[in-house]
């Protein structure tokens, strides 16, 4: 597996290896103390493709190498299920940053665990430009809200990075509630499946 970012209890994203272990648990590569019984977010580019897997954090197994270990929630033996496609979906976004600026927006593709977003820049003031490029720094934690077809989505994230263009960045939610990030995980599946078939 490549270097993965991840997201301990919804808190800010650490890049680090992950290494499956025989009996199908993670290790990971961080340093520091993770509590038994946390949720884990972890995200990864493989073959062009964003994948996440959702874990939880278990007690390291006698005589392991120091780290963090996951269990994969709900997979047996193997991680290949619990990856979750980002699918290209330009759906209305709205991000609102830490100084209380509200930019319209879109994504440009969408997973369970993030998004790839785009701020309308028409019309946009110098100094509101100004204000996007600071409050958008990397690991800088925004509000996004996504409209679905459902209804308004509203997510706490994390800036991963910038892309080509202002106002483009890379966000990993964070601290998602169970029914939003089920409304999303779904949102994605039946948009993978249209797009396949």
């Amino acid at each position: 597996m490549p270097l993965v970012s991840v997201s301990l209890g919804g808190g800010a994203a650490r890049t680090c290896r992950a290494t499956r272990q025989a009996d199908g648990t993670l290790h990971l590569g961080l340093t520091g103390f993770a509590m038994v019984g946390v949720d884990a977010t972890l995200l990864w580019t493989q073959n062009n493709r964003g994948c996440s897997i959702d874990g939880t954090v278990i007690a390291p197994p006698a005589g392991g190498l120091p780290g963090v270990y996951l269990r994969i929630d709900g997979v047996a033996g193997g991680i290949q299920r619990r990856r979750t496609e980002r699918v290209r979906v330009q759906m209305p976004a709205v991000v609102l940053l830490p100084s209380g600026q509200l930019f319209p927006g879109r994504t440009v593709d969408l997973s369970a665990g993030g998004a790839h977003v785009t701020v309308d820049l028409e019309e946009m003031s110098e100094d509101s430009l100004m204000q996007l490029l600071e409050d958008l720094e990397r690991d800088a934690l925004i509000e996004v809200q996504i409209e679905l077809p459902d209804g308004p989505v509203g997510l706490t994230c994390q800036v991963r990075a910038g892309g080509d263009e202002p106002g483009d960045v890379r966000l990993l939610f964070v601290n998602v509630n169970a029914d939003v990030r089920e409304r999303v995980a779904r949102f994605v599946t039946a948009s993978a499946a249209t797009v396949a078939g």
